[in-house]
């Protein structure tokens, strides 16, 4: 169903969601007109809320197909569902015979040079608001984006995150018939590190362990706080044995870290549960976090500081 031209926040579900868009809003607003030479696209709905896409070039297709230049995983949005091509002083967007029609402020559209603070609407659901600002106020929406998708004691990415974000990944696998794997970890043993040295220093292990692990992983892998000392990686195009090799990396790269304490250096390890689609009888998120938590704990059943992927 088409959008008004300025969605009600009242409509928005959760009370984070809206205060997300009110600052966004205001952001938006406070650039002084002169300096504004960014065009961007901002997520105005769903699990991407505040996500910002900074449009350059002469032309950006947006779409569901891997080649696009804004992909966009959602059933509603067709492989080359519109494009955006730069005009004098602002992009036009452009149906590029899409399924379920492109709309700008609730009106289908086929063709409409685009103004600032446009509503762009692709098939159902997908929402945007165009935007025209300067660089700071850039940098401001990515701040909230950021703010709003991550851990706030780790950087990593939030629980909310992660459910939003692995029903995305799985829709794509179906979609695909693509390999999806999920690793879930924990750290051996953690009261006592609080216990031991403090919980200032049980957090600082906590920060230190997301500092040497993400870069052991891709671009595309998704690094989650799962809850407390619990994080969860997940996996596109991954099977379960390239899942388990991942998984022995970080157990790996996380022994190795040395922390510091009042009491001296001491070491942490990591119990870790790997699972994929294959593995389940339902193509489910709960099934696919079920076998990989099974194997955790299998795993911390078995002396911890090791990888199950099995069984």
């Amino acid at each position: 169903m088409p959008v008004s031209e300025k969605p009600n926040l009242l409509d928005i579900d959760s009370e984070e969601d809206r205060t997300v868009l009110v600052r966004a809003e205001a952001v938006r607003e406070s650039a002084p007109f002169e300096s504004r030479d960014r065009f961007l696209l901002v997520r105005i709905e769903g699990e991407s809320l505040g996500q910002v896409t900074l449009l350059q070039g002469d032309e950006i297709v947006i779409g569901r197909a891997q080649t696009a230049g804004l992909c966009i995983s959602d059933s509603g949005v067709s492989r080359h569902h519109a494009r955006l091509v730069r005009g004098a002083g602002n992009y036009i967007l452009q149906d590029m015979g899409s399924a379920n029609g492109t709309y700008v402020g609730g009106q289908q559209v086929d063709e409409k040079g685009l103004v600032d603070g446009d509503i762009i609407q692709l098939g159902p659901t997908v929402m945007f608001r165009y935007s025209v600002t300067d660089a700071d106020q850039q940098a401001m929406f990515e701040h909230l984006y950021d703010a709003s998708v991550t851990d706030a004691l780790t950087s990593a990415y939030n629980r909310e995150y992660f459910d939003t974000r692995l029903a995305s990944e799985l829709a794509y696998a179906r979609r695909h018939s693509a390999p999806l794997s999920l690793i879930i970890l924990d750290v051996d043993h953690f009261k006592q590190v609080n216990d031991n040295y403090g919980h200032r220093v049980g957090d600082q292990a906590l920060v230190s362990l997301v500092r040497v692990a993400r870069p052991a992983l891709r671009t595309e892998d998704v690094f989650c706080r799962y809850g407390g000392e619990e994080f969860a990686i997940i996996l596109r195009t991954t099977d379960v044995e390239q899942a388990a090799c991942v998984a022995e990396r970080i157990r790996s790269i996380i022994g190795e870290l040395k922390l510091e304490a009042l009491g001296g250096i001491f070491g942490i390890t990591v119990s870790l549960g790997c699972a994929s689609l294959l593995c389940c009888e339902t193509i489910t998120s709960e099934s696919l976090i079920s076998v990989a938590d099974r194997r955790l704990y299998k795993a911390k059943h078995f002396g911890r500081n090791r990888v199950v992927w099995s069984g």
